[in-house]
């Protein structure tokens, strides 16, 4: 780096800080990622309550872009913490793209956004806390969970992810209903149904583009299943929840 890139590099700090001021202090940001990695509920609403005299930092001069613009940052960084704190990325992701999206198209004001980043944080949090929580952990368990998520968008056959892990089929389908109290099948389309749920209450696309987006061999069985599990189809369920205000929904 040239004396030239230094000295306009210098020039926007100073007049950063003139313009804008110091900004919110980093420990306060610290503590507040620490809480979602451990799934501490109460720590990350004391951080919220945290008083201090730095702004939360100007990425655009129109305060809704703003505020939009704060927002991917401190999502996305709060994922990162959830997943350090056991998540599964592709749940979480996925999660945070559909967040991101309802961000951008739909929500109008300031105050909307800011709700959904606390909302959003204190879900994370929330899901950390019930994970660390869960039954006593078994590897086996967490490779197949793991092998789950990551063909979530394909057809998962219990075959392959016991030659996987170098199972018997019937001993890991045991397994696995011992430790979790629910099949291997059941917990396969319980995750995909959530994940679908998501995309009916945060994205646009069809119906017909998320049924084949998680691997269901046509519309009608995605219904059939998706019914089975909300006791409601998935044109009624984003007819319910996908409005605008998503904080009312997380």
């Amino acid at each position: 780096m040239n004396m030239a890139s230094n000295d306009n590099i210098l020039r926007i700090l100073n007049e950063s800080a003139e313009n804008i001021g110091w900004h919110n202090p980093y420990d306060q940001e610290l503590r507040e990622q620490d809480s979602i990695r451990r799934g501490d509920i109460e720590a990350l609403k004391s951080c919220w309550e945290e008083k201090y005299e730095g702004s939360i930092g100007t990425l655009a001069l129109d305060p809704l872009r703003n505020i939009k613009n704060i927002a991917i940052g401190v999502i996305t960084l709060s994922s990162r913490s959830a997943i350090q704190g056991g998540l599964n990325p592709e749940t979480i992701f996925s999660l945070v793209d559909a967040v991101i999206l309802n961000i951008e198209q739909k929500l109008k004001t300031c105050e909307e956004v800011l709700e959904t980043i606390h909302s959003t944080q204190l879900t994370l949090a929330s899901m950390v806390h019930d994970t660390h929580n869960s039954s006593s952990f078994n590897p086996m368990i967490s490779k197949t969970k793991d092998y789950i998520f990551r063909n979530i968008h394909s057809k998962i056959v219990i075959a392959e992810i016991a030659k996987w892990l170098g199972l018997n089929p019937d001993y890991l389908s045991d397994l696995f209903k011992r430790t979790e109290n629910i099949t291997i099948t059941d917990y396969i389309m319980k995750q995909k149904m959530e994940l679908c749920c998501n995309m009916l209450k945060f994205s646009n696309y069809t119906i017909q583009q998320i049924s084949a987006y998680f691997g269901f061999c046509s519309q009608s069985h995605f219904t059939k299943q998706f019914k089975r599990y909300t006791n409601t189809t998935p044109g009624a369920y984003r007819k319910k929840f996908a409005v605008t205000n998503f904080t009312k929904n997380i």
